[in-house]
């Protein structure tokens, strides 16, 4: 349901000067396509599209359904859905992952739990050695598994905070064993159902890529393990990846930041919802203070990240994506914002200088606030 801004006690002139900065980036060509949703109090006060899908031959505009490879988005939805099983007593956070995935306990894995996993404390890496090679091939999830399962880890589980893509596979690999179901129908079925997230899902096929934006290849250097020029090729559009490979709109993503802020229905419980948005990294004795200050996760969340702008509360929670795609929410204000593009570099300039643009946009949003 959508409403008025000033119903919810925003400024329409701020709004509007506020989508202006993200008006601007697609004009100058920068910014290929994007959409971007604001909400707040779980009604919708602007969704609006920008640009064109394809980057290559700017002939399809974006519309406000266009589908977005969402990266990192991702990993807030699949925790989400194993939280689930946490609320319906069949995981806890302290339980090790061993005890789900046997074979992952190997090379001192044994003491990594599922909130290691949530919380990017974990020791794995964010991303293989071999992940080049392996995409290369066009390797199965469960290839990506083995070798993740093959890993030491890189520091004592719990003692240090870092970006560990691989902790959401292997949280996803944990879903899949409880439930007997693909990570992708159960997401499906226990969540976007629920919330009326009708056009989401965790790998696309190929005939569903015609209604999707297409990224501007992400040129990377030749000793990096991440996604490069391969974001666009239908064996990773449809790889589903649990870390990064969800399509979904700005729509869809606006109604599970609603529920999780417990502004909509669904089958998060009030009291799931408050542990993903809690600080987790206080309660780890290992995590050394000035890192747990500076870099506070929820789980699956980031925490007051310094993305999310200087005028929203140290409570806001949200994530980032490699797409060029962001997604947050305060708890206080009850307004949120969801930016689709399929810009990569979004962070940074033409020069390839960082411009702060998402902060600054975000700043801008807050901005409109009028009444609390």
């Amino acid at each position: 349901m959508s409403a008025a801004p000033e119903d919810l006690g925003l400024s329409s002139e701020r709004l509007e000067a506020a989508l202006s900065l993200l008006r601007e980036r697609v004009d100058s060509g920068f910014v290929p396509g994007a959409v971007v949703a604001v909400f707040r109090r779980g009604r919708l006060v602007r969704l609006a599209p920008y640009g064109y899908r394809d980057p290559e031959t700017l002939s399809l505009p974006v519309e406000t359904d266009t589908t977005f490879l969402i990266a990192s988005l991702t990993k807030p939805i699949v925790v989400a859905g194993a939280v689930l099983l946490l609320q319906q007593g069949k995981l806890c956070l302290d339980q090790p992952a061993a005890h789900v995935i046997p074979e992952f306990g190997a090379q001192g894995k044994q003491g990594v739990t599922i909130r290691h996993l949530m919380t990017h404390t974990s020791g794995l890496p964010d991303q293989l050695p071999q992940s080049p090679e392996l995409r290369r091939r066009q390797a199965p999830k469960d290839d990506f598994v083995r070798a993740v399962c093959e890993l030491a880890p890189l520091f004592q589980p719990g003692s240090q905070v870092s970006y560990q893509s691989m902790g959401i596979l292997i949280l996803g690999e944990i879903i899949e064993r409880l439930t007997g179901m693909e990570l992708r129908d159960y997401l499906q079925q226990r969540l976007f159902l629920p919330l009326g997230m009708d056009s989401s899902v965790l790998g696309m096929p190929p005939t569903g890529l015609e209604h999707s934006a297409l990224c501007l290849p992400l040129r990377l250097p030749p000793e990096s393990r991440d996604v490069g020029d391969d974001f666009n090729t239908i064996y990773w559009r449809d790889f589903g990846a649990p870390w990064g490979g969800l399509h979904s709109t700005a729509a869809d993503l606006s109604r599970f930041l609603g529920h999780v802020l417990g502004d909509l229905p669904g089958p998060l419980s009030p009291a799931a919802r408050r542990a993903m948005v809690r600080d987790q990294l206080a309660g780890m004795p290992g995590v050394r203070s000035e890192e747990g200050l500076s870099r506070r996760w929820g789980l699956g969340f980031m925490l007051g990240a310094a993305y999310f702008g200087d005028l929203v509360s140290p409570d806001t929670f949200g994530h980032v994506g490699s797409t060029g795609t962001m997604y947050w929410a305060d708890p206080d204000s009850r307004l949120g914002c969801v930016l689709l593009t399929n810009q990569p570099q979004l962070l940074r300039d033409e020069s390839g200088r960082s411009e702060h643009f998402l902060p600054r946009f975000s700043n801008a949003l807050a901005a409109a606030i009028e009444r609390w």
